[in-house]
C-alpha cells in the first residue's frame, strides 16, 4: 500500500507543478518535486531494503533451530548470520521481487490514476490491490528458503530463478499457505484488539493507561509475535520439503554453465 501512496502522490505532485507552470509559475517549482518524489523513494528504498535483510538473517536463524536441535536464536547467531549473508545475491532477490511485484501493480496505479474520482472504481482497484499483493506474495513466499537450498548454483544466476522456483514449489500448496496466513492473523488480531482497548480506555478513562499500556502492549506483542511468525513460516517450508519437489522446482532454471561461460558458443 505504500508503493501505491508513493506512486499517487508523486504522480499528484508532478502535476500540480506542470499546473503551476502554464500559469506562468517559475520552472524550478518541477525539479523541488522530483528531487522530493527522488528522494522519497530511495529513502523508501533503502528502508525496505535494511528490513529485507534483517527478516533475511532471522528467518535463516530461525530455519536452523528445526535443523539442528542444537541451534539456537541469539544476538550474536543472528549477527553470524547476517556476515555470511551474500550481500549481493539477496540484494538481487530483493530488486527482483519489488520488480515483479510492482509490473503486476502497475496496470492498477495507471487506471487508478485516470479513474480516482469515481469511488467504485476505487474500491474495486483496493480489492484487486490486495488481492494481487496476496496472489503474488504467496507465489513469492518459498523464495528466501529454496535459494538458500540451492544458493551455490546461484553462482553465475540470475535471482528471478529463485522466484521461479518458488513459484511452482507452492503450485500445489497455495491452499495450506493461504489457510496458514489466515491462522497467523488470529493472534495479530487478538494483539490489535487488546492494544485498541488499551489505548481507548487511556484516550476516554484513564490517560496513563494509554501512555504506558499502550506501548507497553505493542512492543510485547511485536517480542512474541514476530518470532512466532518466522518459526512458522520456517516450519511450513521445511515440512513440505522434499527431494522430488525440489527437483521439480529448479528443474531447468539454472542456464548451463557452458553458455555462462561462453565455451557453448565456441566453434
Amino acid at each position: 500500500m505504500l508503493d501505491y501512496e508513493l506512486f499517487a502522490v508523486g504522480v499528484s505532485s508532478i502535476s500540480t507543478s506542470i499546473t503551476l507552470l502554464l500559469y506562468g509559475q517559475s520552472s524550478y517549482l518541477i525539479f523541488i518535486n522530483l528531487l522530493e518524489i527522488i528522494g522519497s523513494l530511495i529513502l523508501f528504498f533503502l528502508i525496505a531494503l535494511f528490513c529485507f535483510f534483517i527478516r533475511t538473517t532471522i528467518q535463516y536463524a530461525v530455519q536452523d533451530t528445526l535443523k539442528n536441535e542444537l541451534a539456537k536464536v541469539s544476538f550474536s547467531s543472528v549477527f553470524k548470520k547476517f556476515k555470511q549473508l551474500n550481500k549481493n545475491q539477496v540484494l538481487r532477490l530483493f530488486c527482483y521481487f519489488a520488480l515483479f511485484i510492482f509490473l503486476w501493480l502497475l496496470p492498477l496505479l495507471v487506471i487508478h490514476l485516470f479513474t480516482s474520482k469515481i469511488e467504485i472504481v476505487t474500491a474495486l482497484l483496493q480489492f484487486l490491490f490486495f488481492v494481487v499483493l496476496l496472489w503474488k506474495g504467496i507465489d513469492y513466499s518459498q523464495a528466501l528458503f529454496l535459494y538458500r537450498e540451492n544458493q551455490p548454483q546461484f553462482l553465475g544466476q540470475s535471482q528471478r530463478y529463485a522466484l521461479k522456483a518458488s513459484k511452482r514449489f507452492i503450485r500445489s500448496l497455495r491452499f495450506k499457505y493461504l489457510l496458514l496466513l489466515i491462522g497467523l492473523c488470529i493472534p495479530l488480531a487478538v494483539w490489535i484488539g487488546l492494544w485498541s482497548i488499551v489505548t481507548y480506555f487511556g484516550f476516554y478513562i484513564w490517560e496513563p493507561i494509554m501512555i504506558y499500556g499502550g506501548p507497553f502492549v505493542g512492543v510485547i506483542g511485536g517480542c512474541f509475535y514476530l518470532p512466532f511468525v518466522q518459526f512458522t513460516l520456517a516450519y511450513f517450508y521445511e515440512k513440505n520439503n522434499n527431494s522430488d519437489l525440489l527437483e521439480k522446482s529448479f528443474r531447468d532454471c539454472f542456464k548451463p554453465v557452458g553458455k555462462l561461460t561462453g565455451e557453448a558458443y565456441k566453434n
